[in-house]
């Protein structure tokens, strides 16, 4: 697969992330949790468990090789019950 670069983000963390995981396999795509590189690297940066630039990295890299739609992801969190 082609590089990856992750930029725009101040969060240390990220960079570091960002730095670890230049390049993936389409095989990385599909690996388990545990054994998955976007998400080991993630954890080894000091990523926060709900931070959304692991399964975003894993979306985007589905979308460009038409392995899942181009669709916009929103996380909404709503105060209160419904």
């Amino acid at each position: 697969m082609a590089g990856l670069e992750i930029s725009g983000s101040e969060c240390k963390m990220i960079q570091k992330f960002a730095a670890a995981i230049s390049e993936l396999s389409i095989k990385d795509l599909f690996l388990p949790l545990t054994r998955n590189p976007i998400f080991i690297n993630a954890e080894r940066a000091g990523c926060h468990l709900a931070c959304p630039v692991p399964v975003a990295v894993v979306k985007a890299a589905e979308a460009a090789l038409e392995l899942a739609l181009l669709k916009d992801v929103t996380l909404l969190f709503k105060s209160g019950c419904d």
